[in-house]
């Protein structure tokens, strides 16, 4: 009987030993993040500072990507401010972007004071408007005109598309957003999102990014 107890509990052993062997061992997920910065083109690299850094960190663009940062390039030596997301390697060193939420040459950059509020930010050129979307409600910008802040309803639409809408105080607002890109008239910045927006009875068209409350 003991020399049964001992075979069965050797079996028992190598058992548990085959499964360790067989069972593959946890992947270590990538270390995500949204950063903003300056992205320069330098030794045949693509070099990100973050704002309020002096790190910089080597950025590996998919081919479109590229191809949007060299268009802006060409027409600055200044650099590129980007709003990215994506995923660091195992260094934490070299970043890939996923997402391309803003590109510019000009305009808000990392002295944004609205940035850190914002849920989304729309604005369009011809005549120039903006709308910031805050958890508090809408504040609808326009030349020479007193800001009007408007609570407001968000609907989700199929394939990522949604609308916000305002009917407070007389005023009709529709607001609707894409997922697709968008340039800027004007300045030429790439923006992830395109908005259209329907203001009592005028229809502008322009551009849309998520703010730091938004991804």
């Amino acid at each position: 009987m003991r020399n049964i107890r001992i075979i069965s509990l050797v079996c028992f052993t190598a058992f548990l030993s085959a499964c360790q062997i067989i069972m593959p061992a946890k992947e270590t997920r990538p270390t995500s993040a949204r950063l903003q910065g300056q992205l320069s083109f330098t030794n045949q690299q693509w070099q990100l500072q973050p704002c309020s850094s002096q790190q910089q960190y080597r950025v590996n663009p998919s081919t479109e990507l590229e191809q949007e940062l060299k268009a802006l390039l060409s027409e600055t030596n200044e650099g590129v401010f980007a709003d990215l997301s994506g995923y660091f390697d195992a260094t934490q060193t070299v970043f890939t972007p996923t997402q391309r939420y803003r590109l510019q040459s000009q305009g808000h950059n990392c002295d944004d004071p609205d940035f850190a509020r914002l849920i989304l930010r729309a604005s369009g050129n011809e005549p120039f408007w903006s709308i910031l979307q805050t958890p508090r409600g809408l504040i609808l910008n326009q030349p020479g005109e007193p800001a009007v802040a408007l609570p407001y309803i968000e609907e989700q639409l199929p394939n990522g598309r949604f609308n916000i809408s305002s009917q407070a105080n007389n005023q009709h607002l529709q607001l609707w957003i894409t997922p697709q890109q968008c340039i800027d008239s004007m300045s030429g910045a790439v923006y992830h999102l395109s908005a259209q927006l329907q203001w009592n009875q005028h229809n502008w068209n322009g551009c849309a990014t998520f703010g730091a409350l938004r991804d």
